[in-house]
């Protein structure tokens, strides 16, 4: 029996285990290069993510992240052209948008599409929404129309949408599960770190206000504090505009306080221009002229701002909210603008603050108007102390009876009035003047006609002379002028027109069955012709008013005539 010959099956065997044994190898070494290009993949995606981080983070501004972004995506992916959309790091609410690489697309063409994304404003989106592919060249935004694959990612937080990435390219693999999958693990990833970015803009923005406004309210409750060292009416009025001006930041301030007698508002108080200037507005203005302005829809706070937009029609709010605009900055300040404080107590109106021109170059914010506010309040409360300081003042200066000044005005009045001319040397004029016969009307028909003579004739005299000059009693029925800055010939002509004017008067009274007529005898002296001290002054002018007696009464007599007739 023949022996078997078992080589070549032992060869076979040896190749088929050889196979094997080099399919298993093989399939080693490709699960190892597949798990080395996965680990090369992760370690390529964990870069990115880092990189993208410390993009996103740093304080450079908006355009300089965006086209860094597109820098670092481009490196790790097939991108060749992107669109980066930011809804938030605009202050005024507006898209930030930035192109990346070979983009053909105008910028305005891409601005108008992306208007049309209503989509994007809803905040009902998918957190992660799926990335969208289009392909080929009827999509409906073309990058550049040489790359044929696109990929469209809304960049979405559960929170907002905080902006898009939109990538082109060539290359198909720009398309494939894989790149997607990293595209969407960096446009989360990139969300976020917009999301954590705005956050903190938006808390350094809100610390800034506080502590602008901390710094407000210490400026308010200085000028405050300023505002009670001011007891007369008029240096008030004045400090108020400086301190709106220099601490609160507005060039042109306007104070007016409210005349119920007139039902006007006049102006006190102004900075910014004077009384020469165009823009000056009128010295007084009717309520309504004001009043009309301060209505629901111009309202900010307890304040009234009238858009030179507004200045005949309101504009009605619609009532829509822009997720986008949720931190809409106050725009340019138009010179046609208005805004208005009402100074109020309870429910009495005192005056108004009308505001121009803030230094910042912007409409004021909720909180500039409050501050302005809180100032008005404690300007409220000066301008009441200062009222009533001056009500206790003028009992204290004014006669009773005629509400001329009393002879202690008179005298302290004349003193520096003299003193001060002296200093400048401008001529000063004195008159001394006395009711003719004034007792036989008192002994003829009683002190209440007398006193109705008196008043009448302070009356007289007060609206014949100016604001600057003084009507005071001097005793009696005798009364004292002081006109300051006046030349003896126009004092003459001043004096003399009293006189008719007194004589003019007709007093009627249920005493007498007919007018009553009165006359006045006036002497004058003058600063410093006649006189060169206040005595002296006095005397000359009471002997002047003592020859007018003498010369018939109803007449004005001069010291300087007095004085030619010792020469005669």
């Amino acid at each position: 029996m023949p022996l078997l010959d078992f080589r070549p099956v032992l060869f076979t065997a040896i190749a088929l285990g050889l196979l094997v044994a080099v399919i298993v190898v093989t399939r080693k070494l490709a699960r190892a290069r597949s798990g080395a290009a996965e680990l090369s993949r992760k370690n390529r995606e964990l870069a990115t993510l880092r990189e993208l981080t410390s993009i996103v983070s740093s304080v450079a501004p908006g355009e300089e992240i965006l086209a860094r972004l597109f820098d670092t995506l481009r490196q790790a992916l097939p991108i060749r052209a992107l669109a980066a959309v930011s809804y938030e790091e605009d202050p005024d609410g507006q898209a930030l948008v930035s192109f990346g690489g070979d983009v053909t697309l105008e910028r305005r063409s891409f601005l108008d599409w992306l208007a049309t994304q209503k989509d994007l404003e809803s905040p009902f989106l998918p957190a992660s929404p799926t990335p969208r592919v289009a392909s080929g060249p009827d999509r409906d935004l073309v990058l550049n129309p040489r790359f044929q694959h696109q990929v469209f990612l809304p960049l979405q937080t559960p929170a907002l949408i905080a902006g898009i990435l939109i990538a082109e390219s060539d290359d198909p693999s720009l398309v494939t599960p894989q790149t997607l999958q990293e595209l969407s693990v960096v446009s989360d990833h990139v969300a976020l770190a917009l999301q954590d970015r705005n956050l903190r803009r938006q808390m350094q923005a809100v610390n800034e206000r506080l502590q602008e406004r901390a710094q407000m309210l210490q400026r308010i409750l200085e000028v405050s504090n300023e505002l009670k060292t001011h007891l007369t009416l008029e240096h008030l009025v004045q400090s108020i505009v400086q301190a709106v001006h220099h601490s609160l930041g507005y060039r042109v301030v306007v104070l007016s306080l409210f005349d119920p007698a007139e039902n006007v508002f006049e102006r006190r108080a102004q900075v910014g221009f004077d009384d020469t200037s165009p823009s000056a507005p009128p010295r007084k203005v009717p309520r309504e002229e004001i009043a009309r302005w301060f209505g629901e829809h111009f309202r900010i706070s307890k304040s009234y701002f009238v858009s030179h937009l507004d200045r005949k029609e309101p504009v009605e709010d619609s009532g829509k909210i822009d997720r986008r605009r949720r931190n809409t900055a106050p725009g340019a300040w138009h010179p046609n603008d208005l805004l208005f404080v009402p100074l109020t107590a309870g429910d009495q109106v005192v005056g108004a603050l009308q505001v121009d021109q803030p230094r910042g170059g912007l409409v004021p914010r909720l909180e500039d108007v409050q501050a302005l506010e809180i100032f008005a309040n404690q300007a409220v409360t000066a301008i009441q102390s200062a009222r009533a300081y001056e009500a206790t003042r003028q009992m204290s200066v004014r006669d009773s009876l005629t509400e001329a000044f009393n002879h202690r005005y008179f005298q302290e009045t004349l003193s520096r009035e003299l003193a001060r001319h002296e200093r400048s040397g401008q001529p000063l004029a004195l008159v001394m003047l006395d009711i003719d016969d004034f007792k036989k009307i008192n002994d003829r028909w009683g002190h209440p006609v007398g006193d109705l003579v008196l008043h009448g004739i302070v009356e007289e005299l007060t609206k014949g002379v100016r604001e600057m000059d003084t009507v005071a009693r001097y005793g009696g029925e005798e009364f004292a002028l002081v006109f300051p800055e006046t030349t003896p010939a126009k004092a003459w002509v001043v004096a003399d027109r009293l006189r008719n004017l007194v004589a003019g008067r007709l007093f009627v009274t249920p005493q007498i069955d007919h007018p009553l007529v009165v006359t006045i005898s006036l002497g004058l002296s003058c600063f410093p012709e006649d006189a060169g001290t206040k005595r002296s002054l006095i005397e000359r002018a009471d002997q002047a008013l003592y020859q007018a007696k003498r010369s018939g009464k109803n007449c004005l007599v001069t010291a300087s005539s007095l004085a030619d007739l010792k020469t005669l």
